[in-house]
């Protein structure tokens, strides 16, 4: 929940929360970023590290590679 509470204070704060000058495409735009991204990674951990660390495995699905992205993103936030 409280991501939902910062992505909606970040809407706000960023003026995006007025939909009738293009904010749905902002949203939709955030939404085809994640969606690449997910391919991106899938893509670098199933060629690049399970070839180098030889302990990993493919991802099988985007939900996996979802779920690590959350998991870097709450191990490792970010600046603040």
């Amino acid at each position: 929940m409280l991501g939902v509470a910062k992505f909606m204070n970040f809407i706000e704060r960023e003026g995006f929360s007025n939909m009738s000058d293009g904010g749905l495409m902002v949203i939709v735009a955030m939404i085809l970023v994640v969606v690449v991204q997910l391919f991106v990674v899938q893509w670098l951990w199933n060629t690049v590290l399970t070839r180098v660390v030889t302990v990993t495995r493919p991802l099988p699905s985007l939900a996996y590679t979802l779920g690590l992205l959350i998991l870097t993103s709450m191990l490792y936030p970010g600046p603040v």
